[in-house]
């Protein structure tokens, strides 16, 4: 990876500078150099990958935010469109369930279907109503998100969405005056109804329906709800060796075809002239030229530090300000002196989510010291799969939490970085916290592993305020905004990348509904188009000569100081 250091000086500046290195970035910088622009990437972080980061730790890896992702007809074919599909072998991240009366892998809609009715047969009806939705939402997901289907993925046309949204409300769903009343119920349910009342209204009362109605990402709607059962049984994917060691090498790729990256740089201004960028500037007093500009950060922090509120319309600016952030996760990353072929025998699957009991709730009291001892707990162990389990095992727990739970994990700050220019500070009431919540997640882990606590040779903990701190995403957020299609702020649900400046353009799960690895991924390539069509219109056009990994790369233009 490019070491930090001054720059050369040069008056030709880059094509496209971009702004973060996490999957909207990655691949913003992907798509810009196929088509021969020369590129310069600004991370704030020591490493490329955002939320998608992995840590190495006293001889364990640990995937410090997702821990697997979804493909749905994007990652993968934009991968193959880039050249990277080499860079790692990917296989199915399986899924188990585990609450009180119910232990089942998730294999199939219908076979998890039935372990619920099995489990709880004073349920069975509802929850035939239940995964009957479940199994339509999956059906329209395999129908709309192919390669060929999905906007911009390979129709890079303007009517690529219009088409998109005309599969979806056609189709088989028509076929007779039933099945269209029933395609039209199902549109409604999935886009405007939050899934906890809707799992209410299914289910008669009961402590299953308790942890499906409280238990998953804040306000997300019906579609959301339903959809992540679709990927659990279908559609999450893992790198081998895992996603730094993928992520790494997709920079070290890039690099090779003349992409220059710099980490551990903040972009703190833009340089501008009327409506445009003219130069990106950074903590170190860098000032980097560009033509255009693709910014894959927090959003409220592009509006209100570096745009300027006041090019936004009022009302704009309140939709923007009142929009709810996705939930924020703490982490527990584990590592055990246990070989992992033995706590295959005790997991059976990479990822299990654990409810010790029907009282988990996603919903906890800022106030409450003990809120996280009702959490469920998404447990990982992706060593359990490697073809040569290892003699020690690294484990990942996660819960959800919020940043402003007691007095935002003891910093004081309020986790929004477009408000506090502050790095969160690790205050002795922040190590405290996070070494009681770690303590409470263990214990709940032990009941799923016993003697676990006894095996832990190391333990670290990832708090929302290290997501701050190493991502900037307001609040330690996980998926942009709220998975709730009402509270999404913009009227285009694929990718908001338009700004009052000509060529400053928008990317990362901020600009996608819903926020995750796979639409962030395309809103990188969208902000891409958008910004090498003005490099094409000639607006301070300057195009590397030779195309991929040919001719010098420009020089940039950092006269340190301004």
């Amino acid at each position: 990876m490019t070491a930090p250091g001054r720059e050369p000086a040069s008056r030709a500046g880059y094509d496209a500078v971009v702004v973060g290195a996490g999957i909207a970035g990655l691949v913003a910088a992907s798509e810009l150099e196929r088509r021969g622009r020369s590129v310069l990437v600004l991370e704030h972080n020591h490493q490329a990958g955002g939320l998608m980061s992995g840590i190495h730790r006293r001889g364990f890896y640990f995937d410090v935010g997702c821990q697997s992702f979804e493909g749905m007809g994007i990652v993968f074919p934009l991968l193959d469109q880039y050249g990277l599909s080499d860079l790692a072998r990917f296989r199915r991240a399986r899924y188990r369930l585990v609450m009180p009366g119910l232990d089942a892998d998730v294999e199939s809609l219908p076979q998890i279907r039935r372990a619920f009715q099995q489990a709880y047969p004073e349920s069975a009806e509802g929850f035939g109503r239940v995964f009957a939705l479940h199994e339509r939402t999956s059906a329209l997901i395999q129908r709309l998100f192919t390669p060929a289907r999905v906007p911009y993925v390979e129709d890079e046309s303007a009517l690529a969405l219009p088409r998109w949204i005309s599969r979806a409300l056609g189709g088989p769903g028509w076929a007779s005056p039933a099945a269209a009343v029933q395609r039209v119920a199902d549109l409604r349910t999935l886009l405007l109804d939050d899934f906890r009342p809707w799992y209410e209204r299914q289910l008669p009362p009961s402590g299953a329906r308790d942890l499906l109605s409280r238990c998953g990402y804040t306000g997300m709607n019906v579609f959301v709800a339903s959809a992540f059962w679709h990927l659990w049984a279908h559609d999450y994917w893992y790198p081998e060796g895992g996603l730094q060691p993928w992520l790494d090498r997709w920079v070290a790729r890039l690099e090779e075809r003349g992409v220059r990256f710099l980490f551990k740089r903040t972009v703190t201004a833009l340089e501008k002239a009327g409506d445009e960028v003219r130069a990106v500037l950074t903590h170190k007093g860098e000032r980097f030229a560009a033509r255009q500009v693709v910014y894959c950060g927090d959003y409220r922090q592009a509006v209100h530090g570096l745009v300027g509120a006041e090019r936004y319309d009022r009302r704009e600016l309140d939709r923007l300000d009142r929009a709810r952030h996705s939930d924020a996760m703490v982490s527990v990353y584990l590592g055990l002196d246990l070989p992992a072929a033995a706590l295959r025998e005790q997991l059976r699957t990479s990822h299990v989510f654990y409810f010790p009991s029907f009282d988990c709730q996603t919903t906890l009291d800022p106030r409450d010291p003990d809120a996280h001892r009702k959490a469920f707990l998404e447990v990982t162990a992706h060593g359990i799969a490697d073809p040569v389990p290892g003699a020690r095992s690294a484990v990942v727990l996660q819960a959800f939490t919020r940043h402003d739970w007691q007095g935002g994990w003891g910093t004081g700050l309020t986790g929004d970085p477009a408000r506090e220019r502050a790095t969160p500070p690790r205050t002795p009431a922040y190590r405290r916290l996070k070494r009681e919540v770690a303590d409470q997640l263990l214990a709940s882990f032990e009941r799923l592993v016993p003697g676990a606590g006894a095996r832990v040779v190391y333990r670290d903990v990832g708090t929302p305020a290290s997501t701050v701190r190493f991502t900037r995403n307001a609040f330690g957020g996980t998926c942009g905004f709220e998975l709730n299609w009402r509270n999404f702020p913009f009227v285009n649900p694929l990718a908001h990348v338009a700004t009052p400046l000509d060529n400053l353009h928008l990317a990362g799960h901020f600009t996608v509904w819903p926020g995750a690895v796979p639409t962030a991924a395309l809103s990188g390539k969208i902000a891409a188009l958008h910004a090498d069509r003005g490099l094409a219109a000639g607006r301070r056009a300057h195009r590397r000569p030779g195309g991929r990994g040919e001719g010098r790369r420009a020089m940039v233009d950092a006269a340190s100081g301004g």
